[in-house]
């Protein structure tokens, strides 16, 4: 692999360019990776519970779901709610710790303390503070892959 860096004072933002012979694994491997540390550096997240707005640290988030055209975040002490959309959530936060479970939620991996495979077709998450979600079937499969079941 070759790198090349290019030092201009005249652009506003950092432009990575990939090139190779062909598309790949390797390559989307790559961009996801590039994309993942830009996400790292959001460590905070603004969070309102009534009239007071409190900075959630995003490593004590539990999960993050969509209900009554409000998106909530869940944290081991209190739920949330938060300006954003479920999808600019997703896009935000690191992929390999937030992971959709369904149309209407996200959860933290690194927060889960056990999976429950008992039942036929989904699955049961929990997570500290006898708090748990289920896996909507759609997206067995793919959490399944990314968790390694």
């Amino acid at each position: 692999m070759q790198v090349d860096v290019k030092i201009d004072s005249t652009v506003d933002e950092m432009k990575i360019l990939v090139i190779a012979d062909k598309e790949g694994h390797t390559v989307d491997t790559f961009v996801d990776y590039i994309r993942d540390y830009e996400r790292k550096q959001v460590t905070k997240l603004m969070a309102y519970k009534g009239d007071t707005a409190y900075l959630i640290n995003i490593s004590d988030i539990l999960r993050i779901y969509a209900g009554n055209q409000k998106v909530f975040v869940e944290t081991q002490q209190n739920e949330y709610i938060v300006r954003y959309r479920l999808y600019e959530l997703e896009e935000l936060l690191e992929k390999k710790t937030f992971l959709r479970i369904s149309n209407s939620e996200i959860v933290n991996t690194n927060q889960i303390l056990n999976i429950d495979l008992s039942i036929v077709g989904r699955i049961c998450i929990r997570f500290p503070g006898n708090i748990q979600t289920y896996v909507s079937r759609r997206y067995v499969p793919k959490i399944k892959k990314s968790l390694g079941i």
